[in-house]
Formats: structure tokens, sequence, C-alpha cells
């Protein structure tokens, strides 16, 4: 008795491990004798789901070649049968082996009511999805308790050139509606990484990772990458590609990069088919607008898209009756802003719209945040330094570049809290611009102490030349021998001392500056600007300084330190790229403050 306890584990291991080989049929043949449909694992499957998971359809033939419908109709915990497993990881022969048995398995719904068909389109497993429409499409196979689609499924997994497939062959799918009132294209516009605007591949959003250096050569790389996909007619065209391409893109690094590009291209692609057939009709609140969804996730190209093919759809109004101009200024998206603003007739109207709670898109304008965050409404209790000073900075800059397209008689408009935008503006940066005060005077004042001691160290070496001085002249022994590198290096001290000077009057004048939500407009990006050129000039003149030093003393003469050069060059030339991740927020700002000045300027509609 206690022998045949301890050989049951033993046969359930061997069974499971002989599911995923070709072999050892026979170990299959015999577990299937004795315990039948007993279940393995937790999950409650069977040695028949492990052999449709790994395709084993020699398995299949070997443990009973009449293999019964209710054999194959045995389910797991979760509903599964054999044929849900095939078709979830695409194994086309079990998946038509069981089809010749039985082709009402195709039927049988697990516990969410998903059929293997639902299954395979959720996989984005398009041979077996195939297969499976063959034997039946119908409400029944193609929808799961929830009311979604295998349209809903397919976007919802981020298998898109099977959603246009799907598209292509059955159009009424999409503007079928789940239990959410949820259709395919209000699903695809909650699918923000989907598209490029959702990515960091983009030239005007760099400087939204923390190393701006790799996000540049990511954009780079990804505007070279050629496209895999184009759109003929209903169809998409699938592009071959050379042997170099091929062996290019096989580094992983690159691979990531080429499979976020063909996505976003089939996510657009997709999106235009989902526009043509998209039924506008409707106009409850409660029912999920695509482009007030795109609106407010970012989504430009969509929300583009939607309003080139569809105009009117851009009065629409969300629940608290904004337009998405208020949605676009909330969000601080300069891009869908813009653009409404070039395109739209009635950009007027739009401009005047005032919310249920009066707010106009001024006081939208007024919310703390940045253009890089995705959501600019959220107000955190505790803000890093460096992070506050650029939210203050991009805070004012946007409110000024909406107030200025704004008509003059609603600066003064009270909401329903009683409060007119320039209020509420101070109101939600006053935690924010402390923090910023705060992180400016402690980074003036940690900086100071290096910008002291570069004047310090450089001062001092002026009057410390190598070789010395004369007794009698009073002037430097090298000046008749070496008089141009000598020269050189008084340039170079005198440089970095003067950038010094500059670098501590600068910081001086953050301490002593009073921090009004305006000086953060121009007046201390511009102090933050002159501060780190200084600094990095002093440094840079520093070091050359310390370079022809050693020149001087013929150091760099002597073989057994070339590693010296190599070593300066491989330094410089990381400080550099640290000194662009750290200062192209600041150039980056002050690009946007000359282009909506001079967009302003140019306007000049409601300048005061």
């Amino acid at each position: 008795m206690q022998s045949s306890l301890s050989d049951k584990p033993s046969q359930k291991s061997q069974a499971y491990i002989a599911s995923s080989e070709g072999r050892s049929l026979e170990i299959l043949r015999d577990f299937w004798r004795e315990e039948g449909a007993t279940p393995i694992d937790n999950r409650g499957d069977t040695i028949l789901h492990f052999l449709a998971i790994h395709g084993n359809v020699a398995g299949f033939e070997n443990i009973d070649p009449n293999l019964s419908s209710e054999d194959l109709e045995i389910r797991n915990n979760s509903g599964d049968t054999p044929l849900h497993e095939a078709a979830r990881l695409g194994k086309k022969n079990v998946v038509e082996m069981i089809m010749r048995i039985e082709k009402n398995l195709s039927f049988v719904k697990n516990n969410l009511g998903e059929s293997p068909m639902y299954v395979a389109a959720a996989s984005g497993e398009k041979d077996v999805f195939d297969i499976l429409t063959k034997c039946d499409f119908s409400e029944v196979t193609m929808k799961r308790n929830d009311g979604k689609t295998v349209l809903h499924a397919t976007i919802i997994h981020d298998c898109y050139d099977l959603a246009i497939h799907i598209v292509n062959q059955y159009p009424e799918l999409v503007n079928v509606r789940d239990d959410e009132e949820m259709t395919a294209l209000n699903i695809l516009a909650t699918k923000q990484l989907s598209f490029k605007s959702g990515s960091d591949y983009l030239f005007e959003e760099i400087g939204k990772t923390p190393a701006v250096p790799v996000q540049i050569i990511e954009t780079i790389i990804y505007s070279c990458i050629p496209p895999m996909y184009g759109q003929a007619s209903t169809k998409i065209v699938c592009k071959k590609r050379s042997l170099f391409t091929k062996f290019l893109l096989g580094c992983s690094w690159l691979q990531v990069i080429d499979e976020a590009k063909q996505n976003h291209i089939l996510a657009l692609i997709l999106a235009k088919m989902l526009l043509e057939n998209y039924d506008w009709s409707y106009s409850t609140h409660t029912v999920a607008n695509p482009l007030i969804q795109a609106s407010n996730l970012k989504i430009n190209e969509l929300a583009f898209e939607i309003l080139e093919i569809y105009p009117e759809v851009v009065e629409t109004l969300d629940e608290q009756k904004r337009n998405i101009l208020h949605i676009a200024v909330e969000h601080k998206n300069r891009f869908l802003f813009g653009y409404v603003l070039k395109k739209v007739a009635h950009k007027d109207r739009m401009l005047a719209d005032i919310d249920e709670n009066g707010n106009t898109i001024l006081h939208y304008a007024a919310n703390v945040g940045s253009p890089f965050r995705t959501s600019s409404g959220e107000h955190f209790e505790e803000i890093w330094c460096v992070l506050s000073v650029f939210m203050m900075m991009w805070g004012i800059l946007w409110f000024k570049h909406v107030k200025h397209h704004v008509h003059p008689r609603l600066w003064e408009v009270r909401n329903s809290k009683d409060m007119t935008a320039e209020e509420l503006f101070e109101r939600n940066h006053l935690h924010v611009r402390k923090e910023a005060e705060d992180a400016v005077r402690n980074l003036a004042n940690s900086a100071l102490i290096l910008a002291t001691l570069l004047c310090t160290v450089n001062f001092a070496a002026i009057f410390t030349v190598p070789g010395g001085f004369n007794q009698k002249t009073g002037l430097p022994i090298l000046l008749q021998e070496r008089k141009h590198e000598l020269w050189m290096l008084i340039f170079y001290l005198g440089a970095a001392l003067i950038s010094s000077v500059v670098t501590i009057g600068t910081l001086l004048s953050f301490i002593l500056c009073k921090f009004y939500s305006d000086d953060f407009y121009i007046s201390l990006p511009l102090r933050v600007i002159i501060a780190m050129v200084s600094v990095f000039y002093a440094t840079t003149f520093s070091v050359l300084a310390c370079v022809q030093t050693l020149n001087l003393d013929n150091i760099f003469l002597n073989k057994d330190v070339w590693w010296l050069i190599i070593v300066m060059v491989v330094v410089g030339f990381i400080m550099t790229l640290i000194y662009i991740d750290l200062a192209f927020p600041i150039f980056d700002y002050l690009y946007y403050f000359f282009s909506y000045s001079i967009i302003s300027h140019k306007r000049g509609d409601y300048a005061s």
C-alpha cells in the first residue's frame, strides 16, 4: 500500500516532464491509462492541458488514438480546456487536431466567458484565430461575459496587427460596446504608450528622461529605423528588410526601439481604420468620448486624427462641461493647445468657454505641473528641490502663454470659489515656490564654495607660474624661452579667474533674490544660465591651465605618462555629457520662452 502511494507523486512528475518532450511517450500512455484526467498541479491542469501547452500532437495521438470530446472538454480551475491553452499559445497543430475531433469545442467558454477564439485574439495568434473563425464566428464565440469582443481583446493586449485584420474582416465590431459602454476606439484612446506621443522618442520631448544624451541618441535611432508596415487601401503591407538592417537591429537595445516604433505605426493605422467606421451619433456624457480620453492622456496623434476627420467633434464637452482646450491647458499639452488654435475654425468661443465650476482655461493654466508630467493636476506635498524650480518656471511661462490668448475680460473672472486665475495660481504654487526658493538658496550656497575655491586657486596660480620669476627683473624665467606657452597659461588662468568672479556674483544674487512668482519667468532662469555657463568655463579653463602647466614642465614628453592624456580626454567627455544632462532643461525652457514671446508679439490679439 505504501509503495503505491509513494509511486503516485513520481508518476505525476514524470508525466509532467514527459508532456513537454517529444519522447517518453510510454510514460504518458501509462499515466493516462492509470490516472486519466487527474489534475497534475494546483491549477487543475490535466496531462491533456500540458500536451496542448507544448503543442505535443504526438503525445495526444499516443495516449489515446480515439480521444473523445468529453476528454478534450475537461477544464482546469480557470475553466480552460486544452483547446483554450493551445489557442492561447498559438499551437496551431494541436488546434487543428482538436477541431478535427470535435468542432463544437470552439463554443466551450472558460470562467470569464472566453471562447478559444477570444483567447487566441487576446494573445495575438492570427493563424489560430483564422482557423477558429472558419468553424464559427458569432456573438457566442467572439464575445465574453463582460461584453468585450475579440476586437476589444486585441487592443487591450496591444495585438494591433490582428486588430487591423479583424477590422478588415468584421467592420461591424468597430461600434460594438461592452458592458462599460466602451468601443474598441475608446480602449485604444487609453493606450498612451502605444503611440509615439506617449514615448520618449520625440525630439520635442527631449529632457523627459533623466539621461538627456541617451534620450537624444535613442530618438535619432528611432527616426532612422525604417518602418516595417505601410497601409495600402485597407490592407497592411509588410516591407522586407535587408540583411544588413536585420543584423543591426539584432542588438537588444535597438530591438526595443524598433519594436516600439513598429507598434506606434500599427496603433496609428488601426486608429485611422477605426475612425473611418466610427459612429459619433451620441450625445450623452455617460458614454466615454475618444477625443476627451485622448486629450486627457496626451495622445496627440489620435486627437489630431479625430479632428482631421471629424472637425465638429472639437465642440465636445466632458461631464464637467470642459472642452479640449481646458484639458490641454490643464495638462500643459502645448502640442494640442497649439493645434487647436491653428486649425479650429471656432477657437474664440472655445477660448471663452467656462466650465460648470466657473473656471476659464486660464484657471486651468494655474495648476501645478510641467509639460513633461503626464498629469499636471496632481499636487505633491513633497517635491524634490530641483524639480520644484522647473515646475515654477514652466508654471509661470505656461500661465502667461495661455493668458495672452485669452480675452482680457476673462482675466478677472472669478470661479465658484470666488478666485481669479492669478489668485488661484499663487495659491496652488505657494508650496512649490517655497520649495524652489529653499532649493535655489541651498544650491547657491553649495556652488558658492566651489566658485570661491576656483577663484582662490586660479588667483594664487597666476603668481606661481612654472619656472619661477627672475629675481632682478621680476619677470617669469620662461617668458623668453617659451613665451607663447606661458601666455597661453596666463590666458587660461585669467579666463578661469574672471569666470569664477562672475559665478560668485551670480550666486550672491540668488541669495539676495526676493523670489516672487514673476522672478521665475525670466530673471531667475537667466541667472541660472549665467551661473551654469560661468562655472563651466571656470572649471574648463582651470583644467586647461593645469594641462598647460604640465606642458610647460615637459610632462607630456615622458612616454610613461601617455595614459594621462587618455584619462583626461575620457574624463572630459564624461563631464561634458553630465553637463549637457544638467543644463539641457534650463536651455530648453529658454528656447520656449523666446518662442512663446515671438508668437505673442506677432499675434498681439489681446496683449495689453
